[in-house]
């Protein structure tokens, strides 16, 4: 009977030992994630963050986060296993040891004895996802480049690069709105580059199609570079896309107080009369821009459908007339006046052709224009370029 009852007592002590609860140990936890030691550092930071001695203590939650972010960024793939969510985590523990520290900042010594603060830790941890994005990007991996910004950007709220290279990643992958968003969080963090602004304004004026918003943000950069020569071009652009023509002349006209050099300026002024009907004023603008740059194809192209117009409106004209004997006789009339006016455009086609010859308007228009003159080795030379380029 002693032997039975000594043996259930010593049952009963190890029994009370197995259940005995492990106490968990900060500087063991700290010294496994220096050693490397990932999956020990984590066992006892775990048990740390629900043990009452260490669950309030700032320090827990802060090598809680060192733990999980070496987690999330080792190569090491049974480690990495351990916690998939281990981000997050990272990040929700730092901001918890941050609160429970009362405003002071967290370090760690390294092996000198000295102090590595938390800023510094978070900045390198910041580094290495905006180097993996880089990478990723560089790679044409363009959902990982975003997501390794992203995590940056979490990291380090207040790095202007991770919202800028963001911006591009998402832009190369049609994520309009998140391109936009990254940039506008650069521009408001006190980013300097004129690029996030050109892409914010190209976005807003190509695939988001609202040239209003696009023309907002021309006049938003407009101030912080007033060096800049395309800025105010690029709002006189805008603003002839959105028919507020009156305002754009004034603004071209302004311009070429300053310019009056600039081809492309005196080319958007006569677009603008043009707009206007001063087709007068216009001509003289196309032919001041031609006049500085006589290659200028588009002001050349311009300037050669403003001089077709009025072939082109006697046209129309005549196809609208009927058989009787008074509309033949106006339409009499009419022919001779079209093969003035197409003589007198000729030319500016001719010319335009020369500046490009593969342009599919011009030698559709000088198609028309010699059939209807009846010039025919000039009809064969289009038909003959309708070839070469495919376009039979």
């Amino acid at each position: 009977m002693r032997r039975v009852t000594l043996l259930l007592l010593m049952l009963a002590a190890v029994s009370v030992y197995a259940q005995k609860t492990v106490k968990p140990n900060l500087n063991k936890a700290l010294k496994s994630w220096s050693e490397g030691k990932l999956d020990e550092a984590k066992t006892m930071i775990d048990l740390a963050t629900t043990y009452e001695k260490t669950m309030n203590d700032g320090k827990t939650w802060y090598y809680r986060g060192l733990i999980y972010a070496s987690l999330d960024t080792t190569t090491n793939e049974a480690y990495k296993a351990l916690a998939p969510d281990a981000f997050a985590i990272a990040i929700e523990s730092f901001a918890k040891g941050d609160e429970l520290n009362g405003g002071k900042e967290h370090f760690v010594q390294d092996a000198m004895g000295l102090p590595i603060l938390k800023s510094t830790q978070m900045a390198y941890w910041g580094n290495g996802y905006l180097n993996q994005g880089a990478t990723y990007y560089q790679e044409d991996e363009l959902e990982k480049a975003v997501m390794s910004f992203e995590k940056a950007q979490a990291v380090q709220p207040n790095d202007t690069l991770a919202y800028f290279y963001c911006g591009f990643a998402a832009n190369s992958l049609e994520d309009y709105d998140k391109a936009i968003a990254s940039f506008q969080k650069y521009i408001e963090l006190g980013g300097k580059s004129l690029d996030a602004y050109l892409s914010i304004i190209n976005t807003y004026s190509g695939p988001k199609e609202d040239k209003e918003e696009a023309l907002k943000w021309v006049r938003l950069a407009k101030p912080k570079y007033p060096d800049n020569a395309d800025l105010p071009k690029v709002e006189i652009g805008l603003l002839i896309d959105l028919k507020r023509i009156d305002e754009a002349k004034s603004g071209l006209e302004t311009a070429l107080k300053s310019e009056p050099g600039n081809k492309i300026l005196h080319f958007y002024l006569g677009y603008a009369n043009s707009s206007l009907q001063n087709f007068d004023a216009a001509k003289k603008n196309y032919e001041d821009a031609l006049q500085i740059d006589p290659n200028y194809f588009e002001a050349q192209l311009y300037l050669a459908k403003l001089m077709y117009k009025d072939a082109a409106e006697i046209k129309v004209a005549m196809s609208n007339l009927g058989i009787s004997a008074e509309d033949k006789k106006k339409r009499f009339e009419l022919d001779s006046k079209l093969v003035a006016k197409l003589e007198q455009a000729l030319p500016y086609w001719e010319k335009a052709e020369k500046l490009n010859p593969d342009d599919q308007e011009v030698l559709d228009t000088l198609y028309s224009i010699y059939t209807d003159l009846d010039i025919q080795p000039k009809l064969k030379h289009i038909m003959s370029r309708y070839k070469e380029l495919g376009m039979e």
